[in-house]
């Protein structure tokens, strides 16, 4: 079947050329960026041993794989390492790696996209984070004999019903694999399901838990001056939202500010292309609210509007509770539970969680997260908690202790890829 993949995709290079470059008008970086994409990638610039490419999907697989990548680089100085993202937002925040040779966007996988970017990194090993299984490129690793590693797999039941009905095609994909490193019991079934060989599963844990973000009191403290929040103020952060969730949110906040008229809402839209739609409808909701970016001309709102990149991690630190997005509003699929728990924050989430239902199966266990179904929901388990001060600290501990009973995947999995190289 994979003969096929490939042959339709060279027809489909017709079609993708004009749209993807009209599509990238509206981007940030991806215009700039744009080569990349059909495989004129950055060639390698340095003479060097060996050379790893990575991908990482987004923002928050780079910060998942920039443990591993430091740890790697460190027994391995010689090392041509490649990193290659799909978003916006992951270019952003890979830009700041220093240890990187290379960054550039993952290139579309069509046989002559593919075939030019191998050509030009020549990698001696191709490590994929979280649930970028492209069928094409890993054919022709597995032509080249290039081992690829799957780093923090993840398998969703919506997803893998989906890669059944296409047929032999993941199965395949996933045969081709060198090793298949799975973030939990749940994503090695489904592994399985697909044809995967049970000698080459590793399941490694979550590698989000080793790339969390230490705050100090005094960082703390700066963030609450920037913000403008006292210490006692009552903060409830709502963050990586989408749209259909703000309403129900400013609802449940509507009714929280007769018992709790103090109380401080940060909202933090997942896309941030999406913040002057969030602002509009909190107009239309009577609130008054500010801009983050605007923190500093302006005095503190009982709304503030996160229109920043890459800072709701430690924004959390701000607040007593914290409510987790697309989690209300079908299909949804939910956001990572484990920044919030790591500041010690109780975290609200709706029904929809099929993408973390691992993580918050354990913090449901242990009363760290609680279920949420509509704004009554909310306003009542909101006030319930924050009218609790013993349990909140109660909570904070456990979660601390959750975060680190949970860490480690990030050791694993370099010693995994130094083993390859």
């Amino acid at each position: 079947m994979i003969f096929f993949y490939h042959l339709l995709s060279i027809f489909a290079v017709i079609l993708l050329v004009p749209l993807f470059t009209l599509v990238s008008l509206f981007s940030q970086h991806k215009w700039k960026g744009l080569a990349h994409h059909f495989g004129w990638v950055p060639a390698k610039n340095r003479a060097s041993e060996k050379t790893l490419w990575l991908q990482a999907l987004s923002m928050g697989e780079v910060i998942a794989a920039t443990p591993v990548l430091k740890q790697v680089r460190e027994q391995n100085p010689d090392l041509y390492i490649a990193l290659s993202v799909t978003t916006d937002s992951g270019y952003s925040t890979a830009l700041n790696l220093d240890f990187v040779d290379s960054l550039f966007f993952h290139p579309l996988d069509c046989l002559p996209f593919t075939q030019m970017a191998l050509h030009r990194i020549n990698p001696d090993l191709y490590v994929v984070t979280d649930t970028g299984f492209w069928p094409g490129l890993i054919d022709l690793l597995h032509r080249k004999k290039c081992p690829a590693l799957l780093f923090n797999g993840r398998i969703s039941q919506r997803s893998l019903q989906r890669y059944l009905r296409i047929g032999s095609l993941f199965k395949e994909t996933f045969q081709k694999f060198r090793q298949l490193c799975m973030q939990n019991i749940q994503a090695e079934q489904a592994a399985l399901a697909l044809g995967a060989n049970p000698m080459k599963i590793t399941v490694i844990g979550d590698p989000k838990y080793d790339a969390l973000p230490i705050m100090t009191q005094e960082e703390e403290g700066r963030l609450r001056q920037t913000f403008k929040l006292d210490t006692h103020t009552q903060v409830w952060v709502a963050g990586s939202t989408h749209a259909g969730e703000e309403e129900v949110i400013l609802n449940a906040y509507r009714q929280l500010l007769k018992p709790l008229p103090d109380l401080v809402l940060i909202l933090a839209p997942r896309r941030i292309e999406r913040t002057q739609e969030v602002a509009t409808l909190i107009k239309m909701n009577s609130f008054t609210f500010s801009y983050r970016s605007s923190q500093g001309d302006e005095a503190p709102q009982s709304i503030i509007l996160l229109d920043s990149i890459g800072e709701l991690a430690q924004v959390y630190a701000l607040g007593q509770i914290a409510f987790v997005g697309n989690s209300l509003i079908k299909p949804g699929g939910g956001h990572s539970l484990i920044e919030p728990l790591s500041h010690g924050l109780p975290v609200l989430h709706g029904p929809h969680i099929e993408n973390i239902g691992h993580v918050a199966e354990l913090a449901h266990h242990q009363g760290l997260a609680f279920l949420v179904q509509n704004a009554q929901d909310l306003s009542e388990q909101l006030q319930t908690l924050l009218a609790n001060k013993s349990h909140l600290e109660e909570i904070a501990q456990k979660s601390r202790t959750f975060i680190t009973q949970q860490q480690g995947a990030s050791a694993i999995m370099t010693a995994t890829i130094t083993k390859y190289l």
